[in-house]
């Protein structure tokens, strides 16, 4: 049967719950400035004790039954470090020691002596390396870049040559070994430049000339000249001069389009250029497309090649969906890996364990590992921080009525001893 005595449990199960929940709030204000810190909650639930008669029943006060965190977005603070990670939606970055997992949303990352992408802690980043974004989750290396495709195979040009330029005759285009450039500048209508690698690394210089080789018979013809300087092509000769690597020619309708069309996969030119440097011989296969021959000025509207010189990284670039990109001393850039992220059913079921550090728990489910942008993964917004979800203001209100908790607790235990003492003087 309740008596006073539950009132005496429940006063001091009150200063224990309310004492329990003052502590939350006070770790969420000291982690008020802690990047990617969730703030927590103490959730209550009411005590009653056994064998009491039903609809006489009496509490015995309560308990803290569970610690959650909110995992809301935080706000993302601006920081131009390269390495600051932020995730902007769902999603954990991962880390690791050794075969051990820990998931976190602090992303204030740098690089060790050994170039691995670490946490503050010394646990390495996890993401897939190369350029795929597949596989299975591994350190990142910001000096391991992929050279699977140093030398320059493919070139695809477009733009326009000039319909109302004056034509020259085919045979009058220069090819005497002692041409000069300035002499195929001279003649050419225009020409620009694009610079290759060989299989070696190096960079060689290859100047592309456009002459308006137009006639009665093929009013709408311009033929385009490949050089290289003769010291860099084997067998070559006077250094400074031009060295002919290929030729082809482009015709155009009445309309301005080239006709015929270039057929899918197909190549303008394609030399095979052996260089003086050791490097093996290279196709370097052509594409003008597309091209036009209208009545303006020659212009070039965009190169695309392939292939990389070898160079040591400078800086390093993260985009949205997670890429991370090396800029190379040689103006080049190459895809070092994509950095991982993973989500879980009951991100709430992860268990804290310092550091900023998260653990996946039985309650948690098991991690969805994937990319950014994909499923229900958020982005990653790079030179950037998510800051601490705590709000002080609404913090002390809490802390307010907590204390007021505890306060009235205390002060019900005072109570009953007081009652218990009239008791003990009626004997």
């Amino acid at each position: 049967m309740p008596s006073i005595i539950n009132g005496l449990f429940a006063g001091r199960s009150g200063i224990s719950s309310h004492g329990a929940a003052i502590a939350v709030v006070g770790d969420n204000i000291s982690n008020a400035s802690t990047i990617g810190y969730k703030a927590a909650r103490a959730e209550f639930e009411d005590l009653v004790a056994g064998g009491q008669a039903a609809g006489r029943v009496v509490g015995s006060g309560s308990s803290v039954s569970a610690i959650s965190a909110s995992f809301e977005q935080g706000t993302l603070e601006f920081t131009g470090k390269s390495l600051d990670l932020a995730v902007d939606g769902n999603g954990f970055f991962v880390v690791a020691t050794g075969e051990q997992r820990f998931y976190t949303r602090a992303g204030n990352f740098k690089t060790d002596s050994a170039g691995y992408i670490v946490d503050q802690n010394g646990n390495a980043v996890l993401g897939f390396p190369g350029g795929n974004g597949t596989g299975d989750l591994q350190p990142l290396n910001v000096n391991t870049v992929s050279q699977s495709s140093v030398a320059t195979t493919q070139i695809e040009i477009s733009g326009n040559v000039n319909a109302s330029s004056t034509p020259i005759p085919v045979a009058t285009v220069p090819a005497a070994a002692t041409t000069t450039y300035s002499d195929l500048n001279s003649m050419a209508d225009s020409s620009t430049v694009v610079n290759v690698f060989d299989a070696l690394g190096a960079k060689h210089t290859v100047t592309l000339f456009y002459f308006n080789t137009s006639t009665v018979g093929t009013p709408r013809q311009y033929t385009v000249k490949a050089y290289a300087n003769k010291e860099e092509v084997l067998g070559g000769g006077t250094a400074g001069l031009p060295s002919l690597l290929g030729t082809t020619t482009l015709t155009f309708g009445t309309d301005g389009a080239r006709s015929p069309a270039l057929a899918a996969g197909a190549n303008d030119m394609s030399p095979i250029v052996a260089w003086s440097n050791g490097a093996a011989s290279s196709t370097i296969d052509f594409r003008f497309d597309p091209y036009t021959q209208y009545s303006a000025s020659s212009n070039i509207l965009s190169i695309n090649q392939d292939g990389q010189g070898i160079g040591t990284v400078t800086s390093v670039e993260i985009k949205k969906d997670g890429q991370i990109f090396a800029l190379l001393s040689n103006g080049q850039s190459a895809v070092i890996g994509t950095v991982g992220l993973v989500n879980f059913s009951n991100p709430e079921g992860l268990s804290r364990i310092g550091n900023n550090l998260l653990q996946q728990s039985g309650s948690s489910g098991e991690p969805i590992i994937g990319k950014p942008q994909t499923g229900t993964l958020g982005d990653i917004s790079a030179g950037s921080l998510e800051l601490s979800t705590v709000d002080i203001a609404n913090e002390f209100v809490k802390l307010i009525t907590l204390q007021r908790g505890f306060q009235a607790s205390s002060r019900m235990i005072t109570t009953i001893n007081q009652l218990l003492n009239e008791i003990i003087q009626l004997a």
